[in-house]
């Protein structure tokens, strides 16, 4: 009796051991974490695009749902209203909702270019010169890159004496209605430029204007997401930079990649790909060019406060500087 009783309890022993080990060794799967990201359908969303199509979220145990919308005022709504997490915008889209709120955080600009803003206008033999604004119809998308793009344009040209009527339109009307004469000019954005000009080459005539304005494209989220949510913002921030890293690595892959996503012609993308300079980045020039488009944007009567808003207290880099340090 003994001796059954001793094997009675090795047996339970090893029993016992048996669970813990195997408990040890295979803990339950944790679903990902589920985020949806608006996102502006031009080529700057482009790290987010190749890091969605190339899976190189999952590491991250991350489901990331890319929301199109045709522009970053758009993606910066839908992330208010609570349609999307996290949002894509330039800083110009920021500058004018930091005057009107304070409950976003910027984390990260992930792309720049300087040449993504056209000044268009018709091309009769004779287009419109500079001095000629004088009184005339320029459309542009309100509160964005394209109405700041057009007012800089003129001042850094020399022609800010100019007084013009700003006629406020969403980007895909721009064209449209600078070819019915509803309009002697339009400040747009790609591709809706090159997709214009390909169409009525002989009919546009395009500004030079590289240079001229420098965009950034950010990621940005709610003050409350941005707190609840840095490790996953971090890692967000690492396949964006594994993104970049195969888009310098692999141009043409990812070119084609981003023309499949986009459904756009490589012709078109190609138009202002070596514009574009990717990289993860949360710094002094960005938060001067916000303070700088904010005193335009008082001085111009775009916004009607004579307060400029505080940007330092909406750039968080906690994410960045996590994500940069691994």
């Amino acid at each position: 009796m003994k001796t059954k009783g001793i094997v009675f309890l090795v047996i339970i022993t090893m029993g016992l051991l048996s669970i813990n080990w195997w408990g040890a060794k295979a803990p339950a799967t944790e679903p990902p974490t589920k985020f949806k990201i608006a996102t502006s359908t031009t080529p700057l969303s482009a790290p987010l695009i190749i890091a969605r199509e190339l899976e190189l979220f999952k590491p991250y145990n991350l489901d990331i749902e890319l929301i199109p919308l045709r522009g970053g005022h758009l993606c910066f709504q839908a992330m208010i209203q609570g349609v999307a997490d996290l949002a894509t915008s330039s800083e110009t889209v920021i500058m004018f909702n930091g005057f009107e709120r304070s409950d976003f955080r910027l984390l990260a600009s992930f792309v720049e270019s300087d040449n993504d803003l056209k000044l268009l206008t018709l091309n009769d033999g004779h287009p419109m010169s500079m001095t000629q604004f004088q009184q005339k119809k320029i459309g542009m998308v309100k509160a964005s890159a394209s109405e700041f793009f057009a007012d800089a344009f003129l001042i850094i040209s020399g022609h800010q004496q100019q007084e013009f009527e700003k006629v406020f339109m969403s980007p895909q009307a721009l064209g449209p209605a600078l070819l019915s004469g509803e309009v002697d000019a339009i400040s747009v954005w790609e591709p809706f430029g090159y997709q214009l000009i390909k169409e009525h080459d002989d009919k546009i005539y395009q500004y030079p204007g590289k240079g001229i304005y420098n965009l950034s494209f950010n990621l940005v989220a709610t003050e409350n997401n941005a707190k609840l949510n840095q490790n996953h913002h971090a890692n967000i921030l690492k396949a964006l930079k594994s993104a970049q890293h195969f888009i310098n690595q692999h141009p043409q892959r990812a070119k084609q990649i981003i023309s499949d996503y986009l459904d756009m012609p490589l012709p078109e993308l190609e138009w202002a790909w070596n514009d574009y300079i990717f990289r993860l980045s949360l710094n002094n020039s960005l938060l001067s060019n916000l303070h700088a488009q904010a005193r335009w944007a008082i001085a111009s009567g775009a916004v009607e406060t004579e307060n400029t808003p505080d940007y330092r207290l909406l750039l968080d880099d906690s994410a960045l500087m996590q994500a940069l340090d691994n």
